[in-house]
């Protein structure tokens, strides 16, 4: 056969092979994503020296406004309204290089999943806690270094271990959470531990709303420590597990108006659990926690943010109260920079810091700090 008969037999086959039907192809994607912050902190009272004198501190930080992370995540098509998911997520220290949340190669997030159109969606492997993923969002700040995580640790919890599922209907979403073992790096692999089914455990429960321009969120999260023994120095209770467990219930409200985001919180908390026990120096079993504060959009580029937060420690007088203010400029929908500042009121021995709890902070010292930085998403 002559060579131009041949490419006019191979046009015609090729021609033929594409009108024949072919099954459906199922929708895919995968994206890698991060987002790199970075600054220098100045903070009062940080230590003292050998003379006794408090002395100030500063520093490079990573992950003022927002962790320094990167990522992968994708999504299935399966037809029918169905799609499976998944996301990896490192966080790490932008000055070292190092990983952060115990060194995990993904710490910040590593779950697959599916999830319905109709039913909802079911996931599991490493994941925020409700408190993270749902009550912080309901602050001006979010999850930053200055803003309502320095007070309690449960609105930055990540969960090892854990199963989720989460529906909406209508305006409402719903979402349930438990973990066999939230902590494997301090507390080992919990789900193995032969005789102690309920060490290091969580539940976690949650009810969100929004609707123009009114948001709220209502949440429970039940802890387990990381052993079966009460914690004699935090409680003068003991009793097996109700000796050794916080529970946490927190109610928020976000309010929108043309240019003002306005915020307000609550979270009690029964603490009882080892793990807990930085939280205060005293016997105490229970706190209530508040805050209040507004985002003001000053501009398309620039918001302006201010948030009072109060905690009160029953049964004490270390009750801390803190402020924070924040700037940020953006340049692009990637790209801004912010002047972050907060004051803590420090009363009868509280240790509360800028940077939370007996951290970078001489107990009893009022503390001022401010942060300036750039944070930049791909």
């Amino acid at each position: 056969m002559k060579p131009n008969l041949r490419i006019a037999a191979a046009g015609c086959c090729l021609a033929f092979a594409s009108s024949l039907p072919m099954p459906a192809l199922a929708q895919s994607n995968v994206q890698l994503y991060g987002l790199i912050d970075s600054g220098v902190e100045f903070l009062t009272n940080a230590d003292k020296n050998t003379a006794g004198s408090a002395v100030s501190l500063t520093r490079v930080t990573s992950g003022n406004l927002a962790g320094s992370r990167w990522g992968l995540k994708g999504a299935e098509d399966l037809g029918g309204g169905n799609k499976a998911l998944f996301l990896l997520e490192n966080g790490f220290n932008l000055g070292n290089g190092q990983s952060l949340q115990g060194g995990r190669e993904f710490g910040r997030l590593a779950y697959v999943g599916l999830s319905n159109k109709s039913f909802g969606t079911v996931t599991i492997g490493r994941q925020g806690g409700v408190f993270l993923d749902w009550v912080s969002k309901f602050n001006p700040l979010n999850n930053a270094v200055y803003a309502i995580k320095m007070q309690d640790t449960a609105f930055s919890d990540r969960l090892d271990n854990s199963l989720r599922y989460s529906a909406k209907v209508g305006d409402f979403e719903a979402m349930v959470q438990y973990s066999k073992g939230y902590d494997d790096v301090s507390f080992g692999a919990a789900s193995t531990t032969p005789g102690d089914n309920r060490r290091a455990q969580v539940v976690d429960a949650g009810v969100r709303y929004a609707n123009g321009p009114l948001s709220f969120v209502i949440a429970y999260d039940q802890k387990n420590g990381g052993s079966t023994l009460p914690n004699a120095a935090m409680t003068s209770k003991v009793g097996g597990y109700e000796g050794n467990m916080d529970r946490r219930i927190a109610a928020a409200v976000q309010y929108s108006l043309q240019s003002v985001d306005l915020y307000v919180g609550y979270r009690y908390l029964n603490a009882k659990a080892i793990h807990l026990s930085a939280l205060n120096k005293s016997p105490v079993e229970a706190s209530s926690y508040y805050w209040i504060g507004s985002t003001w959009h000053a501009t398309p580029a620039l918001d302006l943010s201010a948030t009072a937060m109060y905690q009160d420690f029953y049964g004490t007088n270390r009750d801390p109260l803190s402020f924070q203010v924040s700037a940020d400029y953006s340049f692009s929908k990637r790209t801004d920079v912010y002047v972050n500042m907060g004051y803590v009121v420090n009363r009868n021995g509280s240790d509360l810091g800028l940077n939370g709890f007996g951290t970078n902070v001489i107990a009893g010292k009022n503390q001022f700090g401010t942060m300036a930085g750039i944070k930049h998403t791909f």
